[in-house]
């Protein structure tokens, strides 16, 4: 039950950071708890009450709310994704930030509107979603036991979080709420907090931090940091990441379409490679093949929890594709995947940007390697027919998104066109 946050931290030698770990009593980074300042009027052990949900989430500015990673995805796709995010941003200057009261709590908040800030923040909730899980019963109802408006309980609905969009107001917690409260206290804690956060010091968001916690109930822990670009090109600054080409690569059995993607991947600088996505099927891997091999009960249930971008099956076997694929495309990345001809239409339907790249042979030259390959196994006849069988059944569908590509000669020849065409995009 990991959850991850993307928040804004001041820089961990900054004023504004020292001065918030200080304030709340806890470091996020290295979990160290610290002494909070002295609050006349106010014992430390309720000052340590006070804020001791804040604590708990250490100093930070929600960007998007803390949520678990849908099934298929992992930290690293996060990762990933989090860097050429951040690569794609220009630092903001936060507008006077002052101690205010956010609700019944106090914060530090801008006194002033920031558009910039906003839409750094809807971009966050928007860009990262398709990592995000739907939240849990138990969740939603804690989001609503704070009494939601019905413009909050659409956006609950729809981003997991209630405010977002218009309801967004860019804040620092400093305290727990504070209805109920002695008034005498809560005024003593708000001048204290002010003097404590007169700092002469501009507040910059250059970057995000992305959270972590463990556990339900457990401290909020800063994972790792993220700058933003170190240059704000002019028709660039405050973009999204451009996305990655997905390219699926279908042939009929003894087309040599392994043989090609091998050859190209052996011809790429690792630099320049893009991502083979990794097959995973319910038969054992033969020797040329690099798949991930399980049985047809994992791949079911996988496949129902929404591990899997893509299935299909052929001659008796399930393939999948797992979703991590998505988060290489996101994050700027070409994607190549070796595909099934059956599988076209769902995948333009879904990718329509997808180019599929269909090989194609002489039709005697793919007999003669379906028989050089088959034949030498046991039941090798019966499996020769039901693939001549089946290629009768497919023609290349004439549209502009799929690449006819030739496969008669030596493989280089195939290889050169196959290589400029993963690589002109």
């Amino acid at each position: 039950m990991t959850r991850y946050a993307l928040y804004y931290a001041p820089d961990q030698n900054s004023a504004w950071w020292i001065a918030g770990c200080r304030w709340l009593g806890r470091d996020p980074v290295t979990g160290q708890d610290l002494q909070q300042p002295v609050v006349d009027g106010i014992p430390p052990l309720v000052l340590q009450q006070l804020s001791s949900d804040a604590r708990r989430y250490g100093f930070h500015a929600t960007l998007k709310a803390p949520f678990r990673l849908a099934e298929g995805f992992a930290e690293a796709h996060l990762l990933g994704t989090l860097a050429a995010f951040c690569a794609a941003q220009t630092r903001i200057t936060v507008p006077a930030p002052a101690v205010l009261p956010m609700g019944d709590f106090l914060a530090l908040r801008t006194s002033q509107e920031s558009r910039e800030i906003n839409a750094l923040a809807m971009r966050c909730v928007s860009y990262f979603d398709f990592l995000r899980a739907p939240p849990t019963e138990a969740e939603l109802s804690k989001r609503r036991s704070s009494q939601l408006t019905q413009r909050q309980e659409q956006l609950l609905q729809r981003w997991g979080y209630p405010y977002t969009e218009e309801e967004y107001r860019f804040h620092m917690t400093l305290t727990d709420k504070l209805s109920g409260v002695d008034a005498d206290i809560a005024y003593r804690l708000r001048k204290a907090a002010e003097r404590f956060f007169d700092i002469d010091a501009p507040l910059l968001i250059n970057g995000i931090a992305l959270f972590r916690e463990e556990a339900p109930g457990a401290p909020f822990t800063l994972l790792r940091r993220f700058d933003f670009g170190l240059r704000a090109l002019e028709h660039h600054a405050h973009q999204l990441p451009v996305a990655g080409r997905l390219f699926f690569v279908v042939g009929p059995y003894g087309s040599g379409r392994d043989d090609l993607l091998s050859w190209v991947r052996q011809k790429l600088p690792q630099h320049k490679q893009p991502y083979f996505a990794q097959r995973t099927i319910t038969r054992p891997a033969l020797p040329s093949e690099e798949h991930e091999s399980i049985s047809p009960e994992q791949f079911w249930q996988q496949a129902a929890a929404g591990h899997f971008a893509m299935t299909w099956q052929y001659h008796d076997f399930c393939y999948g594709i797992r979703r991590g694929f998505e988060a290489e495309l996101k994050a700027g990345r070409n994607v190549v995947i070796s595909g099934s001809r059956e599988f076209v239409p769902r995948l333009l339907q879904a990718y329509p940007d997808a180019q599929v790249v269909w090989i194609e042979a002489d039709h005697a030259l793919i007999r003669q390697r379906m028989e050089n390959r088959l034949l030498q196994q046991e039941n090798g006849g019966a499996a020769l027919l039901k693939r001549v069988q089946r290629n009768a059944q497919f023609s290349r569908p004439e549209q502009p998104e799929i690449i006819r590509l030739d496969h008669t000669g030596p493989v280089e020849n195939a290889g050169r066109r196959l290589l400029d065409i993963l690589t002109s995009a």
